[in-house]
């Protein structure tokens, strides 16, 4: 029988890329609004375009989760505008969000 640490790797690249996207989205989001939302989308698209091309099922593997959570963060830097607008989240006083 041998080990495979594939699974623990992954989802270690799943809960770091989480973890470090949560914080991402909330600083990015405080200092600059939600004009990083569509650079993080292109971004995620190319690392996940590259997830193909991997000869290494492992690292295609941890570049479609990398890939796909960068997407989603784009689209949080979008709801984390709303959440500032109820209140949820806190506002930079240098860059005051609109309201509706």
């Amino acid at each position: 029988m041998s080990l495979s640490f594939t699974g623990l790797i992954l989802a270690g690249v799943t809960v770091g890329t989480i973890a470090i996207g949560h914080e991402l989205v909330r600083k990015l989001n405080y200092h600059f609004g939600t004009r990083p939302a569509a650079p993080l989308f292109l971004l995620g698209a190319a690392v996940l375009g590259a997830s193909l091309w991997c000869a290494s099922n492992t690292l295609s593997a941890a570049l479609g989760i990398v890939g796909l959570t960068t997407i989603v963060d784009g689209y949080e830097i979008l709801r984390q505008e709303k959440r500032i607008q109820k209140g949820h989240a806190p506002e930079n006083p240098k860059r005051p969000v609109r309201r509706p």
